[in-house]
């Protein structure tokens, strides 16, 4: 297979995605993502990070949707890199994005099963032609409940599993993450896949900028008719998870996450930490789940990769990513801090993002204490957690810019020097110590304090 010309998508470009055939253009060369519709051989991720190595930088990001990304290619080794993949023949996801959680058909705790729809979803779309007329990043997520957390993901168009009285429903959600959702009414289990396909084809109709969110309440009532079933029912709220870490798949926070599945298999969650991690290090892992016996892998929400085998193999896998450097446990500091790629890689970034991450594990990780998430942004477009936030920094034009409660793409709090990016963590730690209570969890206390102290604590107006 030879290369081809490739269709170069540049940073400044919003609303669309990288892809094997369209790199996107970055700070530090171009970017191709790849997504996987079912588990790929721990044997297959090492060859991918192979390619990593071959034809990038050597940096492989994990997204919050479960993509692999390959960094610091060039227009050359981009079509280079496109023959090898495909060579693989990888089970690569075309078209529309229909997610659900990584271990569905393997988790007992989940309320339905979902792979048949999301099956049925996506070859319907692709029969009727509407990939290619919905917008880029068009998602539907079918969320059959279970040990992955699906809420905090954006969709478009999102199924919620509920069981009542009178037998399994879908709870039909509209736009954004799940708490912010426009919340229409709950499905029977047999019009479910139909009223999506008709909620898409509504979509494609309006044009490739129209998305889940742009849809009132009358129209999607107008396209379900008696479908749509309004009933007194409350959606459970998100559970608390980590926008690095592991989704809680454990109680106990303290402890490696190694989930129960069917069949005496199990789930170690593992995640670089803040999403990117070197293709080295991730091949390292990888030999290393083959050789305990371990063959599929599936990367998940969160930036998290599940490893399946027996428990064992995952306790021992664990030992040695946390060696490596991943997040292996849900208490780890890292796992409360979301941080794009920043500066130099991102050319929209006016801040290192990285590295104020690390420091901020060190410096606040008192607060850091899965209660909250902490939000670094290169620049204000907010791409590692476009929801809000507890804690928000984000760089601009005019300097560091901070909100409580808010997002990177909002109307800041306060705007601080560049030059106080690590002094800013310094006042915080430092509130922490002054005004902590035992017993009380950083976002408590955050909120008994309220937005005007903590932005007079960044400003230093309490001294």
């Amino acid at each position: 297979m030879s290369a081809r010309p490739l269709d170069i998508t540049p940073f400044t470009r919003r609303g669309v995605c990288p892809a094997l055939s369209a790199p996107m253009q970055t700070g530090d060369g171009l970017l191709s993502r790849v997504a996987f519709t079912d588990a790929i051989s721990a044997t297959d991720l090492e060859r991918l990070c192979a390619l990593g190595i071959r034809y990038g930088n050597g940096l492989i990001d994990l997204t919050a949707r479960g993509g692999v990304q390959f960094r610091g290619l060039t227009a050359g080794s981009a079509a280079a890199l496109e023959v090898d993949v495909l060579a693989l023949g990888l089970p690569l996801r075309k078209g529309l994005a229909v997610e659900t959680s990584p271990l569905a058909g393997m988790d007992e705790t989940a309320i339905a099963e979902t792979l048949s729809i999301v099956s049925r979803v996506s070859e319907t779309a692709a029969t009727l032609g509407l990939d290619d007329c919905l917008a880029a990043k068009m998602s539907v997520i079918i969320d059959g409940g279970g040990q992955v957390e699906m809420a905090e993901l954006l969709a478009d168009i999102r199924l919620k599993a509920i069981r009542l009285d009178d037998g399994l429903f879908w709870f039909l959600m509209l736009g954004g993450a799940q708490d912010q959702s426009l919340k229409a009414g709950l499905l029977r289990a047999d019009d479910a896949v139909d009223v999506v396909i008709e909620l898409l084809s509504c979509l494609a109709e309006r044009g490739r900028n129209a998305r889940g969110r742009d849809l009132e309440i009358e129209t999607v009532r107008r396209i379900c008719g008696d479908r749509l079933i309004e009933h007194a029912v409350d959606v459970p709220p998100a559970r608390v998870s980590s926008p690095f870490g592991l989704m809680r798949l454990v109680d106990d926070i303290h402890r490696p996450s190694i989930s129960p599945l069917t069949n005496n298999r199990f789930a170690a969650a593992l995640a670089p930490a803040f999403g990117q991690i070197s293709a080295e290090a991730l091949s390292s892992l990888c030999g290393n789940a083959t050789a305990l016996g371990i063959k599929n892998v599936r990367p998940g929400p969160a930036h998290t990769l599940f490893f399946i085998g027996t428990e064992d193999a995952c306790q021992a896998l664990l030992a040695r990513a946390a060696e490596l450097g991943f997040v292996t446990t849900a208490d780890d500091p890292r796992s409360a801090i979301a941080a794009c790629t920043g500066k130099p890689a991102c050319a929209s970034a006016f801040i290192a993002t990285r590295a104020l991450a690390e420091d901020a594990a060190i410096e606040i990780a008192g607060l850091l204490d899965g209660s909250l998430t902490l939000h670094l942004s290169g620049c204000g477009k907010g791409c590692a957690h476009p929801t809000a936030a507890t804690l928000a920094f984000s760089g601009s034009s005019e300097g560091l810019a901070f909100s409580y409660s808010g997002r990177a793409s909002g109307a800041p709090d306060v705007i601080l020097p560049f030059t106080e990016q690590r002094v800013a963590l310094s006042r915080l730690a430092r509130l922490y110590e002054k005004e902590h209570k035992p017993g009380e969890n950083a976002r408590t206390l955050l909120s008994r304090l309220g937005r005007q102290k903590i932005v007079a604590a960044l400003r230093q107006e309490d001294r």
